[in-house]
């Protein structure tokens, strides 16, 4: 699978309304990046979350069109902007809590107790404790498996291609040191010798000290858990000192940030350089979604519909919808109940929204199958997914060069 990516830049957003908001819309408060570190993915998470609520305003939940409210992180902070959303902007639900969700949980545990709400589906989420989520006091239920499952597959590729000795390194960032110690458990358990685990400092000019360490314990692999700018600069810095390493990511590498400060040069001079993100169940829900996606007017911020963001994104906000349609209401208790329902047990296999809520309408049980697979959730809000290794080609596309057998990942991070 090789599609092509369009740059996305970053821009100086701040709170961004998708149209006009009346009485009756249910207000989608999106947590969003466009300054700072993950600032690139800005235009692309805006468009991706666009894009899902556009199909879903066809029909909408309880005819209640979802308005999105685009809220920059990157300057005031994930918790002050959580709360601006919550607090001016009466929002119903707070799309993607992450890596700070623990420095106002009990606030929004407060206002849940409160008011019944806001809901809590994140894409991010898989950066928040395990133990959080899923219930009507805690109404999250993450896009995607637990970030440390991302850890366990990119070891794991490294052990399929014959890899025994390696060095993990990673950003002190929450979700990056996550992935590292599910990382270090994975190389345990498929008994491979961790040489070394290194936390690097994000944002810094170059890491040029931490690749002559590495150099001097001679990996047969190296994994990095890191934003797109960090990762491009280390890997490229290993590659200027003469280095040709076997290197594997996480799904953060797919934004074109890290591809552009690599550079492609620089990346051919590595024996390789992947990524570990999720890949698509090639269901009947991707074949719907991929050629609507590429017919949008987000075609263009989007880029690659096999992104796994995108597709996360997508089955969050389509199992958010048809839940709300199930329940009758935006109340957390209802919600959360029928989030459940609506994902997992014996009813109607439905690969998209318009079969989903027709479905619901007409009294059926329904269990929504999504473009990544089976959304059927843990008791405390996890999904399972599946993974895949991708390689960039050039500095505008990405190849998915081989599938990670999911059942041994959830093995492995255990």
């Amino acid at each position: 699978m090789t599609t092509k990516y369009l740059l996305s830049t970053a821009v100086a957003a701040l709170t961004l309304t998708a149209g006009s908001v009346s009485a009756q819309d249910i207000k989608v408060g999106h947590l969003t990046y466009h300054t700072g570190e993950y600032g690139g993915f800005g235009e692309f998470f805006d468009a991706v979350t666009d894009f899902a609520l556009e199909v879903i305003n066809e029909d909408p939940p309880l005819g209640r069109p979802l308005t999105p409210i685009h809220q920059d992180i990157g300057t005031i902070g994930e918790a002050r902007a959580a709360r601006k959303l919550v607090d001016s902007e009466n929002i119903d639900i707070l799309l993607n809590a992450a890596h700070n969700y623990q420095s106002y949980r009990d606030y929004i545990l407060d206002k849940v107790d409160e008011a019944g709400g806001p809901l809590l589906p994140s894409v991010h989420g898989g950066a928040i404790e395990a133990e959080f989520g899923g219930v009507e006091s805690e109404p999250l239920f993450r896009g995607s498996p637990m970030d440390s499952a991302q850890g366990a597959a990119a070891i794991l590729h490294a052990a399929n291609a014959g890899k025994q000795s390696i060095v993990l390194v990673a950003t002190e960032v929450a979700g990056s040191q996550l992935q590292k110690n599910a990382g270090v458990i994975a190389a345990e358990k498929l008994g491979m010798d961790v040489l070394a685990t290194i936390d690097i400092q994000p944002n810094q000019p170059n890491y040029r000290s931490v690749v002559s360490r590495i150099a001097g314990l001679d990996p047969d692999a190296v994994v990095v858990f890191s934003a797109p700018a960090d990762g491009g600069a280390f890997v490229k810095n290993a590659a200027e000192a003469g280095n040709s390493w076997f290197i594997v990511g996480t799904q953060e590498w797919q934004e074109p940030g890290f591809i552009q400060t690599l550079t492609a040069d620089a990346a051919a001079k590595h024996e390789e350089v992947v990524l570990a993100a999720y890949s698509n169940s090639g269901s009947p829900a991707w074949d719907y979604y991929e050629p609507t996606l590429n017919a949008s007017s987000h075609a263009p911020q989007i880029g690659d519909a096999g992104n796994s963001y995108a597709m996360q994104y997508y089955d969050l906000l389509v199992s958010t919808a048809l839940a709300i349609e199930k329940a009758g209401t935006t109340d957390s208790a209802a919600w959360t109940e029928a989030m459940y329902e609506v994902t997992g047990g014996d009813g109607k296999i439905v690969y998209t929204y318009a079969e989903g809520i027709e479905a619901i309408r007409a009294g059926e049980a329904i269990n929504y199958d999504g473009v990544t697979g089976s959304m059927e959730y843990t008791g405390t809000g996890v999904p399972a997914g599946i993974f895949g290794i991708f390689r960039w080609q050039g500095e505008e596309s990405l190849e998915q060069v081989a599938l990670v057998d999911g059942d041994a990942v959830l093995e492995l991070d255990q």
